[in-house]
């Protein structure tokens, strides 16, 4: 990254962070409570500890990420976790530790698999818990996700396709989580797809990264939240 858009970043992330942090204006008592006690906790979890292991060698997202899916998970109680774009066990560590009922399908090369079986040694269980496919076609028609993790978009298909498939599988009080969605990024257009698409009623902005959650009974809403 040039040292240009880093400046760019960094001011761009300053003023949300003054503008857009701890709930500030935001009127839906449900969004403030992803935004004040998920999104912006900072308690300390046991788990945390244990994670660093991992994330002490070269990670490709930053701890806190891992910490906030973690969160996540265990204020949603996803049991049911899809990951698309493998990226080698990273994403799906903190999915697999809030609890031991927590199984994911992770969408993988078979040499992203065995990166992720290495990775994950660490961590007797884990692997146990995980299932590997070659690509999203594999999954069952009838397979629902309570929580999906979208690291990267499967080659080939258009944005509108892929979120209408990702509306699909995931069930109606379920949890997205998008990496990569600021401009010019490869998953710009899909979160863009996936703010204006219906059944997906909640969506937030955290410049590097989305959340979107299912609420059948709420209104469209889209806030920009400072992480």
């Amino acid at each position: 990254m040039s040292t240009r858009k880093k400046l760019k970043d960094y001011i761009s992330k300053s003023v949300r962070k003054l503008k857009h942090r701890k709930g500030y204006g935001v009127h839906s008592p449900f969004a403030y409570a992803v935004i004040t006690e998920v999104i912006e906790e900072r308690l300390p979890y046991y788990a945390y500890q244990r994670m660093k292991r991992l994330y002490a060698k070269n990670s490709p997202i930053p701890f806190k990420v891992a910490t906030l899916l973690f969160r996540l998970s265990n204020r949603f109680r996803t049991r049911n976790i899809l990951e698309i774009g493998c990226d080698t066990g990273f994403s799906i560590l903190p999915l697999l530790l809030v609890d031991s009922r927590n199984n994911v399908t992770t969408v993988a090369s078979q040499h992203q698999w065995q990166e992720t079986r290495q990775h994950l040694s660490l961590f007797p269980g884990t692997t146990d818990r995980i299932r590997s496919i070659d690509a999203i076609e594999a999954l069952p028609d009838d397979y629902v996700a309570d929580m999906i993790v979208v690291n990267g978009a499967p080659a080939g298909i258009e944005p509108t396709t892929f979120v209408e498939w990702l509306k699909s599988h995931l069930q109606e009080r379920g949890v997205l989580f998008v990496r990569g969605i600021q401009p010019g990024h490869q998953l710009e257009t899909y979160w863009d797809e996936i703010c204006e698409c219906d059944r997906i009623e909640v969506t937030m902005d955290m410049y590097d990264y989305g959340l979107a959650i299912r609420r059948p009974r709420f209104y469209k809403q889209h806030y920009v939240v400072s992480f």
